[in-house]
């Protein structure tokens, strides 16, 4: 389907109007989640920056940049840049580069964890450094669904400890700020990090340069509220929410609504895709071919394309499967993008990069696996919708509704409540039929209706629309009742 059939629009006799942004400080953030290693010099990650700016993409997180170890996440010298900089000079020009384009600069700190071998860090800054220390990792499922431990190659760090926090504040952080123009951080494994040490790194930046903000990764197989209480008490003041770390759906609001009442509404950032999470093109093929895949977690996903049937790429697949594929992935992002404050996505989803990302080992020959399709496109309508209106910018209270299980396609979506009694409903057909879907109660009280497609708004009377509204299969609606 055409990117302009996608939008239903149930007022078809109202004039519609141009959507027009809200102020900036009112939008969202949008974070491209960047793996630095797609890129082999410095004018091809620039160049890509700008298509990610014409994206819509207004924050520039980069996977971490020190010098790595085992991976990036494994840093063997947080006082050395990686190979693609080469020096602090070329990462400050960059920096700057990316601020001239009105872009937020985030940097990745791994507080938790770090090569056994790392350089500028005493042995004594390691948990248990007299017993060889704490190799970092954290329970998982494996590929036939039995729990398991999985380990970084990394080990654990001792963040209660003061010479360690004066090191991450006078060695990393400050001089990020002063000297490297960046403005954000990316606290990564908060989760794992001692309460006061965490709340004194934050707040001692903060009290600093009040200009820096902080977002907490608190991703994890526990309760969102549990993952985020230490950076919430540091002063970190955004977060990640748990959309896509479930499989199903209807477990998520339920999480997201206690983050959202016990955190006083603090902006949270839905994620489309990260490093951390399969790529929404495997994800979408997975549902395409949900009576092969039905009951697979997600490393069985893998191994059965990427192992077993060696896809690289829907340049593999045959046309009709890469257009279903992709279709899914418009409706998946649109469902995303108006959940919270915030949307993620990982760098190349726009080109439907199939295979995970691995911290490891994804180069620039893995980015050059992506397709062009008119799904970059859709995306930029998509964050052109959601930064015309502050109610698709905000937090509210989800409940959803229709199909959300892989295995049974059709219409599923939201009501987004917030707390000036306007309410955002997203729905969308990912079905084989045509279905339709009446508003809920809190909708039907609204004044007014606010209809949003990528061409324009239209507002309507409750009295003119549909007493049920009909979705074509591959169709999105977007709507606003105030």
């Amino acid at each position: 389907m055409q990117n302009d059939q996608m939008f239903a629009n149930p007022c078809p006799n109202v004039s519609l109007s141009q959507n027009r942004p809200v102020e900036a400080m009112a939008q969202g953030r949008i974070y491209a989640d960047l793996p630095l290693n797609f890129f082999d010099n410095l004018d091809s990650l620039k160049n890509y920056v700008l298509e990610l700016k014409s994206l819509g993409v207004n924050v520039l997180l980069i996977l971490p940049h020190f010098l790595p170890g085992l991976s990036a996440y494994v840093v063997r010298d947080y006082e050395q840049p990686c190979p693609l900089f080469g020096t602090w000079e070329n990462f400050a020009d960059f920096m700057l580069y990316v601020k001239d384009l009105g872009m937020d600069r985030m940097i990745d700190i791994p507080f938790n964890h770090a090569d056994w071998q790392v350089e500028n860090l005493a042995r004594s800054w390691f948990k248990k450094h007299e017993e060889k220390g704490i190799e970092a990792g954290a329970d998982d499922e494996d590929a036939d669904g039995n729990r398991v431990r999985v380990n970084w190659g990394a080990y654990e760090l001792d963040n209660a400890n003061p010479e360690l926090q004066n090191y991450w504040l006078e060695k990393v952080i400050f001089p990020h700020v002063e000297k490297y123009n960046v403005n954000a951080i990316r606290i990564d494994a908060a989760w794992g990090l001692d309460k006061n040490g965490l709340k004194r790194i934050v707040g001692e930046t903060l009290q600093r340069f009040p200009h820096v903000w902080f977002l907490a990764e608190n991703l994890g197989m526990s309760k969102l509220i549990k993952l985020a209480e230490s950076s919430i008490a540091a002063g970190a003041r955004r977060f990640f929410n748990n959309i896509y770390w479930y499989s199903g759906g209807i477990a998520i609001p339920a999480d997201i609504y206690r983050l959202y009442k016990r955190s006083g509404g603090v902006p949270t950032c839905s994620i489309y895709s990260s490093h951390d999470t399969l790529m929404p093109a495997m994800k979408a093929l997975a549902r395409v071919r949900s009576s092969e895949v039905k009951g697979l977690n997600d490393k069985a996903i893998v191994r059965k394309f990427v192992q077993y049937e060696k896809l690289q790429s829907l340049r593999q697949l045959d046309l009709p499967t890469q257009s279903a594929v992709i279709e899914l992935m418009k409706l998946d992002f649109a469902l995303t993008a108006f959940l919270s404050s915030d949307l993620m996505f990982a760098a190349g989803s726009e080109k439907a990069l199939f295979e995970r990302i691995d911290v490891l080992r994804s180069g620039p020959a893995e980015f050059a696996r992506g397709i062009d399709s008119d799904l970059p496109v859709f995306m930029s309508e998509i964050l052109q919708i959601k930064f015309s209106h502050k109610a698709f910018n905000s937090e509210g209270v989800v409940v959803p509704f229709g199909s959300w299980k892989a295995d049974k396609p059709g219409i599923r979506g939201y009501v987004k409540s917030l707390a000036n009694d306007s309410h955002a409903l997203i729905a969308a057909n990912g079905g084989k039929d045509a279905g339709s879907i009446s508003l809920p109660r809190r909708l039907r009280q609204a004044t007014k209706v606010t209809i949003f497609t990528h061409a324009g708004h239209a507002t309507c009377k409750l009295a003119d629309l549909p007493e049920s509204i009909e979705l074509k299969p591959g169709q999105i609606l977007i709507l606003l009742g105030e």
